[in-house]
C-alpha cells in the first residue's frame, strides 16, 4: 500500500515508468478480474493532494482461491474472465484444460484432437466481477467404466463440483469484503483520521496487508503526537527566550542608569593647583564598580583628595559611593582627616546596609606636606624625586561600617619638588594573569618607580598598559583606580 503524493505534472526516469507501467497493469488486472480497483484518494480545496493504493496482485488471490478448491478426482478448477483468460491454480492444469470449451461462448477454440466425452465441466458466472468459475473433471479411465458407472458418478461429480463452487464464490466474497474494508480505513486515515484501524481476518496475503495498514496508522499517530509535543516545547522555548531578553534588556538599562549615575559622581574635571599635578585613572570590573575617588580644593588652596573601594560590585557599592560622596562633599574642609573617618563610619553603622563596607584614604597637601588617614585601603607610594626610591606610607584602619568604634590614626610627611605620590585601589596589585599569579605590591614597585619621573598622567598611562598585560585578554575581577599628585619643580 502506498500514499502518494499530489498528482503534478513530472517526467519519471526510466525506472520510474517501469513502476507507472506496472501500476498500470495491476490496475487493468484487477479490474479485469475482480472487478474493480481498490484505492482512494484526498482532495482538498478542489485538488487531489494524496492517494492510497493496494498494490496486491489480482491474479495470485485468484490463483489462491482456486488452489482451495478440492481435487479428489482429478478435477481443475479455473476462471475465464471477459476477455477469455483463463486461470488455473497450477501450471499444468492450463495444458490439460487446453481445447476444452471453458465458456459458453466457446471463446477459446475447440481441439479436434481432444475427446470432450471424456471430460465434464460446470461454470458459474459472478455477477460482481464477470469471472466464470468453473471446474473440469475427467470422466474416468475408459469409456466403458464411465458407462457402467454413469449414474453414480454423474451425481456424484455434480455434487462435488456445487460444492466446490459453493467453497469458491464465498472465499472471493470475503477477499473483496476485506478489500473494501481496507479501501474505507485508507479514506478515513487520508482524512486524517489516525485512528482508523481496519480487523485482520486472516492470515494470507489480504490479511498481512490489513496488519500493515494498521502499523501504518500507528506510526502515523505517534509521529502526531511527537510533532505536536515538539511544537508545545519550541513555542515555550521562544517565551522564554523572549521573556529573558526583555528582562536582560531591562537589567542592561537599569545599570547603563546606574553607571552613569556613578560616573556623575566623579568629579567633573580634575582640581587646578598651582604647586601640584594631577592624573587619574579607573577601569571598573563590572558597569557598576565600588571604586571611588574625589577632590576637594579650599579656598586657601589646601587640596584634599580621597580613594576608596566599597564592598563588591553593582548598584549595592554605588549606594556605599553615593554616601561616602555625600559625606565627603558636606564635611571635608571641616573636620581633620581622622575625625571625618570616624564620622563617616559612624553614618554607615547607623544606616544599617548589612555587611557593606567601605575602605578609604584621605590625603591633604598644605605647603608641602602629606597628611594621611587610612581605613583599610592599600599602603601610599611616594617618589622621591632626589634619591629616585619609592616609599611606601601605610596607615593602619578598619574599613568604614566595619566596627562600631574605632579611633583613626593620621601621620604626615614631607614632599619636595619633583616628589609623586601614588594612591591607588587593591585592583591594580592583586589583579591575576592567565595563570592566576597576582602581581604584588613589589611589582608595583617597581613600575612606579620606572615611571615616577614622568608627568602624573603620563604615570597613570603606563601603569594601566601595564595592567592590561599582566591580565591579557581576561576582564579584571576588580576595580582598578589610580591617583597621581606630583609636586611641581
Amino acid at each position: 500500500m502506498e500514499m502518494g503524493e499530489s498528482e503534478t505534472v513530472w517526467r519519471p526516469n526510466l525506472l520510474e515508468q517501469e513502476e507507472v507501467d506496472l501500476m498500470k497493469e495491476r490496475e487493468l488486472e484487477s479490474r479485469r478480474i475482480l472487478g474493480r480497483h481498490f484505492d482512494s484518494s484526498v482532495e482538498k480545496q478542489g485538488r487531489e493532494v494524496g492517494r492510497l493504493r493496494a498494490q496486491i496482485s489480482a491474479k495470485k488471490v485468484l490463483q489462491q482461491v482456486l488452489y482451495q478448491a478440492q481435487r479428489d478426482e482429478g478435477e481443475i478448477p479455473f476462471a475465464v474472465d471477459g476477455e477469455g483468460n483463463v486461470y488455473v491454480a497450477q501450471e499444468g492444469d492450463l495444458e490439460e484444460l487446453r481445447g476444452l470449451p471453458l465458456t459458453t461462448e466457446d471463446a477459446i477454440i475447440v481441439d479436434s484432437s481432444k475427446n470432450l466425452d471424456d471430460w465434464v465441466i460446470v461454470r458459474l458466472q459472478d455477477a460482481e466481477s464477470d469471472l466464470v468459475y468453473g471446474i473440469a473433471r475427467p470422466i474416468g479411465q475408459s469409456l466403458a467404466d464411465l458407462r457402467r458407472t454413469a449414474g453414480r458418478n454423474f451425481a456424484v461429480g455434480l455434487g462435488l463440483v456445487a460444492l466446490a463452487l459453493v467453497g469458491i464464490a464465498p472465499l472471493s466474497r470475503r477477499i473483496t469484503r476485506d478489500l473494501n474494508t481496507l479501501t474505507e480505513g485508507a479514506e478515513h486515515l487520508a482524512t486524517g483520521d489516525l485512528q482508523a484501524r481496519v480487523p485482520v481476518r486472516s492470515r494470507d496475503e489480504v490479511g498481512n496487508l490489513a496488519r500493515t495498514f494498521n502499523q501504518m496508522a500507528e506510526d502515523l499517530q505517534q509521529n502526531q503526537v511527537r510533532l505536536l509535543e515538539q511544537q508545545r516545547l519550541n513555542k515555550e522555548n521562544e517565551i522564554e527566550r523572549r521573556l529573558l531578553e526583555a528582562d536582560n534588556s531591562r537589567k542592561g538599562e537599569e545599570l547603563e542608569d546606574a553607571r552613569l549615575f556613578q560616573l556623575s559622581l566623579l568629579p567633573k574635571q580634575l582640581p587646578a593647583h598651582p604647586q601640584l599635578e594631577i592624573g587619574v585613572f579607573m577601569k571598573t570590573a563590572t558597569e557598576v564598580g565600588g571604586d571611588y575617588y574625589d577632590f576637594h580644593l579650599s579656598p586657601e588652596g589646601i587640596l584634599t583628595a580621597a580613594i576608596g573601594d566599597a564592598t563588591g560590585h553593582g548598584a549595592r557599592a554605588g549606594t556605599m559611593v553615593t554616601v561616602i560622596k555625600s559625606l565627603f562633599t558636606a564635611e571635608a574642609d571641616d573636620v581633620g582627616l581622622s575625625e571625618f573617618l570616624e564620622k563617616a563610619s559612624q553614618s554607615i553603622r547607623k544606616m544599617d546596609l548589612g555587611r557593606m563596607a567601605m575602605a578609604l584614604t584621605l590625603v591633604r597637601i598644605t605647603e608641602g606636606i602629606l597628611q594621611v588617614a587610612a581605613a583599610g585601603m592599600p599602603p601610599i607610594l611616594i617618589h622621591r624625586a632626589t634619591t629616585q626610591t619609592v616609599e611606601e606610607l601605610a596607615v593602619e584602619g578598619v574599613p568604614l561600617g566595619s566596627m562600631s568604634q574605632y579611633q583613626y590614626k593620621e601621620c604626615q610627611v614631607d614632599l619636595a619638588p619633583g616628589d609623586t605620590v601614588l594612591l591607588m585601589s587593591d585592583g591594580f596589585p592583586e589583579l591575576t594573569n592567565d595563570q592566576g599569579e597576582p602581581l604584588g605590591y613589589a611589582a608595583v614597585h617597581d613600575l612606579f618607580r620606572q615611571q615616577a619621573a614622568k608627568p602624573p598622567q603620563e604615570i597613570i598611562v603606563e601603569l594601566a598598559s601595564a595592567a592590561e598585560s599582566w591580565s591579557g585578554e581576561a576582564n579584571p575581577s576588580d576595580d582598578i583606580t589610580f591617583v597621581a599628585l606630583q609636586v611641581k619643580a
